[in-house]
């Protein structure tokens, strides 16, 4: 027979991982990414005993620490788990009370639901009607949704029968435990179920089914060669043979089992207890004796937050056997005051469980508080932002506005000193043109009276047509500021016409206008005037 020792132990850590999707110890934060791998982790800490489920929930917690994520969803998971597995209940609650669910993660549901429910049932001793029937709810909602979990409800269901006293449901759902766990196979889940198993039928007095159970034990441990696991069955073995009134064979095996762990350091108070219950139920009374007091010793030296009431008690029974009354008040009078320690010891666990939650609380206010008034802070300075954006915004749109405005303002006074300028000068050429038109009309008179005298009626009477014809088209073309090309090249001829009959055809005269239009080009009517200006 073979011991666990530190290799074996690693090698059974290394098998977790592996069936747990290579969760490491030192999770990395690659392997803590994935919710699916989360849910690994809380899977597989089945497969590992208490201190190294706590070794690798701390692990997890640190890697959520450095990542800065104290208040997620895993974090207050772990963070309670890791209260569940120390005995603080209230300061799980706590803390599964801060998990917030997204409906899509409904195994995470399951789990919370799971280790509430955990608690109370660990906190009671028959479990309460309401507590059945959530029990039961949780487990329709994992088996509707097909959970990974739902074998674990299936063990708190149990767990709660056997606390009422219904040891037949409690085997019935232990069976559907086993049944659904995903690690069956797994040593530590086997040996696990043939313990229950085994509690059960002694519970019912079936001797029968104590032995199946007992023989499956000690084959799985002769297996996997775990020399532990093999002698806890002669302990076992002791309880049946204990059952059947066999109390010589049941007191060897005890024996067997006492000396094994002693050899091996493996004691526990708990075994000093059932040996000398041994001696105490083979008539050895003063076995019985030696025994209880040993038991008391070692664990005042190892054990000392054991409850050693059992101890006392059945030394009273000894001694009151024995016919030592004053032993046996004097052991009846030390459990008394263990009673009372325990009481208070209990009290005080609960004072600072609830002490340990409030400064818990405490500081997560704390903490809600700070972060309010950080995005308060943030939602100020955002706003001062925008106030401040706004006003340089309004500023410039102000300034732009005035910039316009003024350079509006200078074009328009410029526009109406252009518009005074212009009319002066129209007013200036209507006053050139009023002044030329006497002096025209003299010169043109006197040509005419000239030829009157002369006595050339016709050519007096042709530079007569000649010259009206001038000044009505003068007069008409002197209403417009412009005119055409072509009313101006008519006036121009009939001016240079009446040159021509002054001076007796002395010269000739040709207007090329090129590809001008003239009926679309417009000029201003002082054309005419300067010509005239220059006769």
């Amino acid at each position: 027979m073979l011991n666990i020792n530190l290799p074996s132990l690693i090698i059974l850590l290394l098998l977790c991982m592996v069936s747990c999707k290579n969760i490491d110890g030192e999770i990395s934060e690659t392997s803590v990414s994935n919710d699916r791998q989360y849910l690994d982790m809380a899977l597989c800490v089945d497969t590992l005993n208490t201190p190294q489920r706590l070794a690798l929930i701390d692990s997890v917690l640190t890697g959520l620490r450095k990542k800065s994520v104290k208040n997620d969803l895993y974090y207050n998971y772990f963070r309670g788990y890791e209260y569940s597995l120390k005995n603080q209940p209230d300061s799980a609650a706590s803390y599964y009370d801060k998990i917030n669910i997204p409906e899509k993660l409904s195994e995470w549901t399951i789990l919370k639901q799971y280790q509430e429910l955990s608690i109370l049932i660990n906190q009671q001793g028959t479990v309460a009607s309401d507590i059945m029937i959530r029990i039961l709810d949780v487990i329709k909602q994992a088996e509707s949704s097909q959970s990974s979990f739902t074998y674990r409800l299936y063990d708190l269901l149990a767990k709660a029968y056997y606390n009422n006293h219904n040891i037949k449901k409690a085997k019935e759902y232990t069976d559907l435990y086993y049944q659904n766990h995903p690690f069956r196979s797994h040593p530590i889940i086997a040996q696990r179920f043939h313990d229950i198993s085994f509690m059960l039928a002694e519970t019912m007095h079936d001797t029968l089914a104590m032995r199946q159970s007992l023989d499956s034990s000690r084959s799985l441990a002769l297996h996997i060669k775990d020399s532990t696991a093999l002698m806890r069955t002669y302990d076992y073995e002791s309880q049946l043979y204990a059952l059947k009134g066999q109390t010589k064979e049941a007191l060897v095996k005890s024996r067997l089992f006492f000396e094994y762990f002693s050899r091996h350091n493996l004691l526990s108070t708990y075994w000093f207890n059932n040996l000398a219950t041994s001696f105490n139920k083979d008539g050895q009374v003063d076995s019985a004796i030696y025994y209880y007091n040993r038991g008391i010793q070692w664990s005042r030296q190892f054990d000392p937050n054991v409850s050693l009431f059992p101890f006392y008690n059945g030394l009273r029974d000894m001694y009151r056997a024995k016919g030592d009354y004053r032993n046996a008040m004097i052991v009846a009078d030390s459990a008394l005051q263990i009673y009372k320690r325990n009481t208070t010891r209990i009290q005080n666990e609960k004072i600072e469980a609830i002490h340990t939650q409030y400064q818990t609380e405490k500081k997560d206010q704390v903490i809600a508080a700070l972060n309010t008034t950080n995005i308060l802070n943030q939602r100020i300075i955002f706003q001062q932002r925008w106030i401040f954006f706004s006003i340089a915004v309004l500023i410039i749109v102000l300034g732009l506005y005035l910039y316009s405005y003024s350079k509006k303002r200078i074009l328009k006074e410029k526009n109406e000193k252009l518009k005074i300028e212009n009319k002066r000068l129209v007013l200036e050429q209507k006053t050139s043109q009023m002044q030329l038109n006497p002096h025209f009309i003299y010169n043109a008179i006197a040509n005419l009276q000239g030829l009157i005298s002369s006595d050339n009626k016709v050519k007096a009477n042709n530079y007569l047509v000649s010259f009206s014809r001038l000044m009505r088209n003068f007069l008409e073309l002197n209403r417009n500021e412009y005119i055409t090309l072509s009313e101006e090249i008519e006036s121009l001829k009939n001016y240079i016409h009446l040159q021509q009959m002054r001076f007796e055809n002395q010269f000739d005269y040709n207007i090329d206008t090129g590809n001008v239009d003239l009926e679309t080009t417009m000029i201003p009517l002082c054309y005419c005037s300067h010509l005239l200006k220059i006769v």
